[in-house]
């Protein structure tokens, strides 16, 4: 990793550790429709996903975040997962934090964000512009190339026994940026499969790019209702990949062309 690179790894890394610190006072459980409330409290797990795992004191820092987001619960150690290569394309890494709470019932699944350049890049690469159709359902849609093969790679590290094993429990996966798009499809895999009832996911993203076409928006709702992206009207991730080359609010209905599923909070 180049000086400039490790610069702005240590940067966002503090950036994201101050937020666990920030209280957002005490949050209610999902109710069937978008908390904000509940949105700031799921940050602090999305920002406990930044947290290095060989980080001495790792445990202890996404603890205190944990306790900031959702106050009042006991939350198990927590299980973090790195890895390299996530999507075979670059040398991206993707990571991952997992906790849960045995007497609420409740999973939190958290993917951290962009923090490398190449995976910045999301917009020009071939690979991260390519779309295929959704492995589990033909029909269904045509997914991302590069988003999916990540989610796979990441779905097969912890998230599967945690799904299989916790049944009857809210999961809640969540993530920023293309964490956010590993989140969502592992949220729709698990509710594709029948492993996970739909009303007993929620997914919350942060500045989530365009993870399939129309048909894929359109039956992804479908089967995660609880479903919400956050964006901010300045950031360029969620207008990637581009709608034909170019910056634009309307993508079009092609068949493996970008477009948002819904629902977008901004």
């Amino acid at each position: 990793m180049s000086a400039k690179k490790s610069v702005m790894g240590e940067k966002l890394f503090f950036i994201i550790i101050f937020i666990c610190f920030l209280d957002f006072g005490n949050s209610s459980f999902y109710e069937g429709s978008f908390d904000e409330n509940f949105a700031k409290a799921v940050s602090n797990f999305v920002a406990a996903a930044f947290i290095p795992p060989q980080t001495i004191n790792s445990v202890e820092l996404a603890q205190q975040c944990f306790e900031n987001g959702i106050p009042n619960v006991t939350w198990e150690k927590p299980v973090q997962y790195i890895r390299n290569s996530c999507a075979g394309y670059f040398n991206g890494e993707c990571q991952l934090i997992i906790t849960q709470s045995v007497i609420s019932k409740m999973i939190i699944i958290a993917f951290r964000g962009t923090i490398k350049k190449e995976q910045m890049n999301i917009g020009a690469d071939k690979p991260i512009t390519t779309f295929i159709p959704w492995k589990y359902n033909k029909t269904f849609g045509n997914v991302n190339k590069y988003f999916f093969a990540a989610a796979e790679n990441m779905w097969e590290h912890q998230i599967e026994s945690y799904v299989n094993n916790n049944k009857g429990y809210l999961i809640v996966f969540t993530g920023h940026s293309i964490g956010g798009a590993i989140a969502s499809l592992s949220a729709l895999k698990a509710s594709q499969l029948g492993l996970v009832d739909p009303g007993n996911i929620m997914l919350y993203t942060f500045g989530e790019p365009r993870i399939g076409d129309l048909n894929f928006a359109k039956n992804f709702y479908s089967l995660v209702p609880g479903s919400y992206r956050v964006i901010h009207n300045s950031d360029i991730v969620p207008h990637l990949p581009l709608c034909d080359g170019i910056i634009n609010d309307s993508c079009k209905n092609n068949a493996g062309k970008a477009y948002h599923q819904p629902q977008e909070i901004w």
